[in-house]
């Protein structure tokens, strides 16, 4: 399975189509919030059948939750967030523990606007960084993509555009 993840979009989804030339078939696509009223055209522009969605701290509209428990293959489960609530400005401890709770073994976040992938203890953690403002030293677009094949421990990386 293919999953695609983004984050903090603010409005902008202009890159959404390099995303998916560059992915070509994906299963998933979750967003990490702080989309500012995009859902639907998300998910008309890409096709993909399985988008799930989490509000960030400049999503107003209540469609979404603050997060989401998403099974994936493999007995793999994920926990989404936009992070806000969670500190993860200063770090990702108090969302690990929350993370931990559910039972996720994968936890996703946005918020920052600056790609990270760390494993601890089991539990695999990535921000994607900001498809259309980011944050980072080389101010590159990112994105996420998790590959789970039965039997394997998850693939994450993270994607510059």
């Amino acid at each position: 399975m293919k999953i695609v993840v983004i984050s903090d979009t603010h409005g902008n989804l202009s890159r959404l189509s390099e995303v998916f030339d560059k992915e070509g078939s994906v299963d998933m696509l979750l967003h990490c919030g702080d989309i500012c009223g995009d859902e639907e055209i998300l998910k008309q522009k890409t096709g993909v059948t399985a988008v799930q969605i989490v509000a960030g701290n400049m999503d107003f509209n209540g469609y979404s939750p603050t997060y989401r428990l998403v099974d994936a293959p493999d007995k793999h489960l994920i926990f989404m967030t936009h992070g806000h609530r969670y500190g993860v400005n200063y770090g990702t401890e108090m969302l690990e523990d929350e993370a931990r709770s559910t039972a996720a073994d994968i936890v996703l976040y946005g918020h920052t606007h600056v790609p990270e992938i760390h494993e601890r203890n089991g539990l695999y953690v990535m921000n994607p960084g900001s498809l259309s403002y980011p944050r980072q030293r080389d101010r590159r677009c990112s994105y996420g993509v998790i590959l789970i094949e039965n039997g394997q421990a998850p693939k994450l990386n993270i994607m510059y555009i």
